[in-house]
């Protein structure tokens, strides 16, 4: 997933707006590059959605592509009921965490014939990409876990093709007239298949296609939904007000009263985005012309979707009417390693701190060391303020990346 520039948009006024010497004052004196995350921020998120559309019967999943820090992952799971992986890594891990506490729930664009043992063992639920992948590995899958199918509702609701689940020729999911087809022809096919998951948005807050998409199902293969036992509605959307949240509710009482299917829903940007920052440090400010350019000790390495998906990220102390400008770029070789240009209304110096806010979705998930520079810090901001450091990245890291089996010590020269 990757931000839309109109949520950036409304996340930059609303970092603005924030008490900007506050959070200085917590960050000011941390060594940098670092990312922060606050897991009561995180906790906020998910008690606000659970009450909110309470008391709706469905279950909450935390989708890990969005943020996997183990330890954050920890502090939010006794809210969960379970953890959505797309990889055996991830999988491996949700298990490590929850233990038998909850569930560990797995979709993925195609299933490795060698982890379909592990995969099974490990995840309640196994989300099959394709009616190929179902017929060849559902002797190995069913009795096993939970199987169910992916389906593309075909319902185009993102404009950037780049991120947009139900584009034309989408790898993700099997399209919703080939299910259909199937069911008319061939349910007996699909015994042992006992839910369905579909992901049919991004970074949307327009609930409104949610039901929409769901009401698609219910007409093209409700024979299919009355011989399930769960639907995975998938994420994509963000849950910001709570009279928009009525089309949210209508889908799951649709699949709750006509059905009778338990429901998953897992969001991961919608928890965690407002929860981190990125702090980085001035190491120079150089002149180009008629801008001035400070250079920063991270990267746009350390949050790639700036690079990939050409949005300016959110930074404590920018607004549109501030006296001075700056591009602010990384420190990689790399010409196009800019994150923008922002301004403030003091100049900013060698030494200072610049954070960067909202980017707990899709950041150290993506991040890599290019040019050897050393991934950010890790640490957890308590809600007494208290900064706890969870892990320190080093040149072992880097070296590993590497293929460096044993170290040797560098004799600097003379």
């Amino acid at each position: 997933m990757a931000h839309s520039s109109h949520i950036s948009g409304i996340f930059r006024l609303a970092s603005h707006i924030m008490e900007k010497t506050e959070i200085w004052q917590r960050l000011g004196s941390i060594e940098t590059p670092a990312f922060v995350y606050e897991p009561g921020r995180m906790l906020n998120s998910i008690n606000w959605l659970k009450r909110e559309s309470h008391p709706l019967s469905w279950q909450l999943l935390f989708a890990m592509k969005a943020f996997s820090v183990s330890e954050g992952l920890k502090s939010v799971a006794d809210l969960l009921d379970g953890f959505a992986a797309s990889s055996l890594f991830e999988a491996t891990l949700a298990r490590d965490i929850m233990r038998h506490s909850g569930t560990v729930h797995f979709a993925a664009p195609a299933l490795r014939h060698n982890e379909i043992a592990q995969i099974a063992g490990l995840c309640d639920f196994v989300t099959i990409n394709s009616l190929g992948q179902w017929y060849r590995f559902k002797e190995r899958l069913a009795g096993r876990t939970s199987c169910g199918l992916r389906v593309n509702p075909m319902l185009e609701f993102v404009d950037d093709e780049r991120y947009a689940p139900c584009r034309k020729n989408s790898k993700l999911g099997i399209p919703i007239d080939a299910l259909e087809r199937i069911v008319e022809s061939d349910l007996a096919s699909l015994e042992h298949i006992e839910g369905i998951h579909f992901h049919s948005n991004c970074d949307s807050d327009e609930l409104s296609e949610l039901l929409e998409t769901v009401e698609r199902l219910s007409d093209r293969v409700g024979g299919l939904l009355r011989q399930l036992k769960w639907v995975n509605i998938g994420g994509g959307y963000l849950y910001r007000e709570s009279e928009s949240l009525e089309p949210f509710k209508d889908a799951i009482r649709l699949l709750t009263t006509k059905y009778a299917v338990k429901v998953f829903v897992e969001p991961g940007a919608y928890i965690v985005r407002d929860a981190a920052y990125l702090v980085s440090t001035i190491l120079d400010i150089v002149e180009s012309g008629a801008k001035k350019v400070a250079i920063l000790d991270t990267s746009v390495n350390h949050m790639p979707e700036v690079f990939e998906y050409q949005f300016e990220p959110d930074v404590i102390g920018h607004h549109g009417e501030g006296e001075f400008e700056y591009i602010l770029a990384g420190c990689t070789c790399l010409s196009g390693d800019v994150f923008g240009e922002y301004r403030f209304d003091e100049h900013l110096e060698i030494g200072s701190q610049v954070i960067f806010s909202n980017v707990g979705a899709y950041t150290l998930v993506k991040a890599h060391m290019f040019n050897g520079v050393n991934l950010p810090t890790i640490y957890s901001l308590t809600e007494s303020g208290e900064l706890v450091m969870k892990k320190r990245f080093s040149y072992e890291d880097f070296a590993s990346r590497c293929g460096v089996e044993t170290r040797v010590t560098a004799t600097a020269k003379n």
